[in-house]
């Protein structure tokens, strides 16, 4: 039996861990209530809806719900035809969560804020295995992605509850769209002060990555990516390989305003444009190329080379954006994040 003052701190805890904000606003009706055979255990909604469960179900995937309902039932404390009931703060959509435990079909939200929703409730109640199922869920992609503005609202919803495998997915999907305040409307107010710095730093170091990338690109070297265009004769008029080999060697002028512009854009527009270079090259080097039509040199290295080379740009691209992990700080300052037990989708 638990003395009062480990009654009292349990309940403070449990309070504790409730948040409104953490319940799903929709317009959906509430989902069905569920019955299981033998239940001994009621756990009410915020929308009066009844979700009858066994302890210890209940309480071999919570820590917090063991501790909850290991606690003496107070003399007023609601029953239900005989059965002790509890009562939640969270939405008997979030509560659907519970369902998991139970082989009797879950549906996966059909929106990622509110599959967020879901996976902090799981944290609150420290839902482990449950956490981990929605999770594997969302990477079989059971879930869409936020889209627009969304996925910023989307990280500041992760970051706000420390979700953190959430905290990376999302912040990579900023990337695919420009930061402004026209972007970012009214879900600028959704962020904490260290999450969009933490952002901003984030997306200042994807941007140093992927120009470093595109500088290994206008380097002219013999076994460089781009050594196969070396000889153009609009900037190097003399075409015998003796001759090439004693002369500065450069990129044709197309090809090298090509991953110049790119660079400089990265630099100045890192915050007005989405960071989306791969998905955007392939259309700039075809209209450059085609401006450059009159060069048979060009055109030749592009006819034998041409898909080695894109692919190995967009390739270089999305690697470079890839391996620039966030750092997911909370709001203390700790590390939460480490490569090894870093979580991608």
């Amino acid at each position: 039996m638990l003395t009062s003052f480990q009654a009292e701190s349990a309940l403070v805890l449990v309070r504790e861990r409730e948040d409104p904000q953490a319940q799903v606003h929709s317009a959906t009706s509430p989902f069905e209530p569920f019955e299981v055979p033998d239940a001994n255990l009621i756990i009410r909604s915020s929308d009066n809806a009844n979700f009858k469960v066994h302890k210890s179900i209940l309480a071999m995937a919570s820590p917090v719900f063991k501790d909850l309902i290991s606690l003496p039932q107070p003399s007023e404390s609601e029953i239900v035809n005989g059965i002790p009931m509890v009562q939640l703060s969270e939405s008997s959509e979030l509560l659907s969560l519970i369902s998991i435990l139970y082989p009797i079909g879950w549906v996966m939200p059909n929106s990622y804020e509110k599959v967020l929703h879901l996976l902090a409730a799981c944290q609150k109640y420290e839902m482990v295995s449950v956490q981990a199922f929605i999770r594997a869920e969302v990477s079989r992609g059971a879930s869409p992605k936020p889209k627009g503005a969304n996925a910023f609202h989307a990280h500041a919803f992760a970051c706000a509850k420390e979700l953190i495998p959430e905290m990376e997915h999302t912040a990579r999907l900023t990337l695919n769209h420009p930061m402004t305040f026209e972007v970012l409307g009214e879900g600028l107010r959704l962020f904490e002060g260290w999450a969009l710095r933490d952002l901003v730093d984030f997306r200042k170091r994807c941007v140093d990555s992927l120009v470093t990338c595109l500088r290994s690109f206008l380097k002219v070297e013999s076994s460089g990516p781009s050594s196969s265009w070396i000889g153009c004769p609009e900037v190097m008029p003399s075409r015998s390989p003796w001759e090439i080999r004693r002369q500065d060697r450069v990129l044709p002028r197309w090809l090298n305003q090509l991953l110049s512009q790119n660079q400089n854009d990265l630099k100045h527009q890192m915050f007005t444009r989405s960071l989306n270079i791969h998905s955007r090259i392939h259309h700039q080097y075809v209209r450059a190329l085609r401006n450059h039509a009159n060069c048979n040199f060009c055109w030749g290295v592009h006819k034998g080379d041409c898909s080695s080379f894109y692919w190995a740009l967009k390739n270089k691209l999305v690697q470079a954006r890839k391996k620039v992990r966030r750092d997911c700080c909370s709001q203390s300052g700790l590390t939460y994040l480490s490569p090894k037990n870093r979580y991608s989708y």
